[in-house]
């Protein structure tokens, strides 16, 4: 019981935290220095680890390269990581202003919980213009 009460918990929190961003996006003007035609183009360069394989309680560094191949626009990126159980983990969410062709660094360090499930997992980069997704990539990670 315990467990199934930290899961609710967890993905109310995580909801909570994509969402919010999303949301305070969608209610800017469109000439508040956002995309005015409500579409962008960007492109994701495939994250890079610290390490390819982690243990539980172990933090990994992960860098990523997103570039914006429209004019001046504002993008909400949002990187998660997706365990060999399937449970999604959002590790971060941000809206991010890029001016026309500006590419931008993003590096985070994720500490694995303590109850991770062993096994193969995904990390990915997300681009989203308002609740459109723009580009995608991912990298495996191992937990041990």
């Amino acid at each position: 019981m315990k467990f199934f009460l930290k899961s609710v918990l967890f993905t109310v929190l995580a909801v909570a935290m994509l969402a919010t961003p999303l949301f305070a996006q969608k209610g800017k003007p469109g000439g508040g220095g956002g995309s005015t035609s409500g579409s962008g183009c960007a492109v994701v360069a495939t994250p890079s680890l610290s390490t390819t394989t982690a243990t539980p309680g172990m933090n990994v560094g992960i860098f990523s390269r997103i570039t914006n191949c429209s004019g001046r626009a504002r993008y909400t990126v949002t990187i998660s990581s997706v365990s060999s159980c399937g449970e999604e983990t959002i590790i971060a969410s941000s809206v991010i202003t890029f001016n026309g062709g500006e590419s931008k660094l993003i590096s985070i360090s994720y500490p694995i919980a303590p109850d991770t499930c062993k096994g193969g997992s995904s990390v990915f980069v997300n681009v989203y213009s308002g609740g459109n997704l723009l580009a995608s990539q991912s990298t495996p990670l191992t937990i041990q």
